[in-house]
C-alpha cells in the first residue's frame, strides 16, 4: 500500500536522527534495548510496559553463553507525539527495534519515521504493534509488522461466529463514523452476506453527538437478531442502556474496542471482541507467561500486556537469529520468524507482513 506523503512534521522528526548514532546497517552488540512506542497516559500503555518487560526478563533468562541481552528503552515520561516517540526511539543507536503503538492511527503518523523514509530507510527500525488493527496498515511498510488481526480478519471471523456458531440471520451495524468503524462495518457486511444473512441496518454515530435513545428505537423497530457495535467501551455502555430501555431483544457484539464493557455487571450477557483471553491460552509458552503475570500483578493480563510479550518476544527470536547483528539484519530475520507465542504462532505473511492465522475472540460479560 503506498504510504501517505509526509507531512512537515515527519520531515522534522527524521531530522531528529543523526546519521551516525542510528545506522541500520551498523552492527550492534552487548545489552541492545527494545524500545516501547506507546503514549504515556493513553489507554493500554502500562501493560503495554508490563508485557515488554516480563519479555525481557524472559528472554535475559533463557540467555546462555555471550548471547545478546535486552533491556527496555521507555518514551519519556512528557511524550504526547507518536511521531516525537518514534524519532527518539530511532535515533538511539542501542535500540534494535520497538514493541509499537496499540492505535492505529498513531501506527500510521509514526511509520515513516521508523522507516526513515526522508533518508530512503538509511536508519530505519522495525516496529512491532500488538493491537493496531487497521486493513489500511497491511503491508504499509518493509518495517511495520504486528502481531494482532487485521480489522478486516477479525470482523470476518465475528460474521462466521454470528452465523454458524449463533445461528444468528438478521444483523444491524451501529458503527463509529472513522476509519475503524467502516473497515468493521464493510468487512462484516461482506462475509454476513457471502454466508446468507440479512443486513438490516448499516448506520454510523459520531461520539458525544448521538441520541442513543433514537439509535435503539430504531433498531428495537426492525428487530435483528444481533447488533455489531465497532465503537468504543464508553458509547457502548450507553448504547446498550438504550437498547436495554427501548426493550430491543437483539443480542450485541462490541468490536475490540469495548472490551471495558466487562468490567460492569450490569452488561452480563453482552458480548465483545479481544485480541486474547487468558483461558484459552494453553500452550507452554503461554502457561509460563500467565504464572509470571500474576505473580508480578496479581491480577490476569489483558490484550495489551499479553501482545505486548509477544511482540518483544518476536523481536528477541530475531535479534538472536540476525548474523551480524543489525537494525537491518533484525528485520529480515523477522521475516522468516516462526515461534510460539502467549496468544498463538507468531510468524508473518510474506506480502503484507500481518501475524498468519490468529484470529480473534468473542467474549460473553459475566457477571
Amino acid at each position: 500500500m503506498k504510504l501517505p506523503s509526509p507531512s512537515p512534521q515527519w520531515s522534522l522528526a527524521a531530522l531528529l536522527c543523526l546519521s551516525t548514532a542510528c545506522n541500520s546497517g551498523s552492527s550492534l552488540s552487548g545489552e541492545v534495548a527494545i524500545g516501547v512506542g506507546a503514549l504515556p497516559g493513553r489507554p493500554g500503555y502500562e501493560n503495554v510496559v508490563r508485557g515488554v518487560e516480563l519479555a525481557v526478563e524472559t528472554l535475559n533468562q533463557s540467555a546462555t553463553g555471550s548471547q545478546i541481552r535486552f533491556r527496555v528503552a521507555l518514551p519519556s515520561d512528557s511524550a504526547t507525539s507518536a511521531v516525537a516517540v518514534a524519532a527518539a526511539h530511532r535515533a538511539d543507536p542501542s535500540v534494535v527495534a520497538v514493541v509499537g503503538h496499540p492505535e492505529s492511527g498513531n501506527t500510521q503518523l509514526a511509520i515513516p519515521v521508523y522507516a526513515d523514509i526522508s533518508n530512503a530507510g538509511r536508519d530505519a527500525v522495525t516496529v512491532i504493534s500488538p493491537t493496531a488493527s487497521s486493513p489500511a496498515l497491511s503491508g504499509i511498510s518493509e518495517w511495520f509488522f504486528r502481531v494482532a488481526p487485521s480489522d478486516e480478519a477479525g470482523a470476518s471471523d465475528v460474521a462466521r461466529y454470528a452465523r454458524d456458531s449463533l445461528g444468528l440471520q438478521t444483523a444491524a451495524i451501529i458503527y463509529r463514523n472513522d476509519s475503524y468503524g467502516r473497515d468493521w462495518a464493510s468487512s462484516f457486511a461482506s462475509t454476513w452476506r457471502s454466508l446468507g444473512g440479512w443486513l438490516l441496518i448499516r448506520d454510523p454515530y459520531l461520539s458525544g453527538q448521538t441520541d442513543w435513545d433514537v439509535y435503539a428505537t430504531h433498531v428495537a423497530g426492525r428487530d435483528p437478531d444481533v447488533v455489531l457495535f465497532p465503537g468504543d467501551a464508553g458509547d457502548a455502555a450507553l448504547f446498550l442502556r438504550a437498547l436495554r430501555k427501548a426493550g430491543a431483544r437483539a443480542q450485541f457484539i462490541g468490536g475490540d474496542g469495548t472490551e471495558a464493557i466487562s468490567q460492569e455487571a450490569e452488561f452480563r450477557g453482552a458480548r465483545y471482541v479481544t485480541f486474547f483471553r487468558a483461558e484459552k491460552a494453553t500452550s507452554a509458552t503461554a502457561r509460563d507467561f500467565l504464572a509470571a503475570w500474576q505473580q508480578a500483578y496479581n491480577q490476569p493480563p489483558d490484550m495489551f500486556g499479553a501482545l505486548s510479550y509477544d511482540a518483544a518476544l518476536a523481536i528477541g527470536a530475531a535479534v538472536r537469529a540476525a548474523s551480524p547483528l543489525s537494525r537491518a539484519t533484525v528485520r529480515s530475520a523477522m521475516e522468516t520468524l516462526n515461534i510460539e507465542g502467549v496468544a498463538g504462532r507468531i510468524a508473518f505473511d510474506a506480502k503484507t507482513q500481518d501475524v498468519i492465522g490468529r484470529s480473534v475472540v468473542v467474549t460473553t460479560v459475566e457477571p
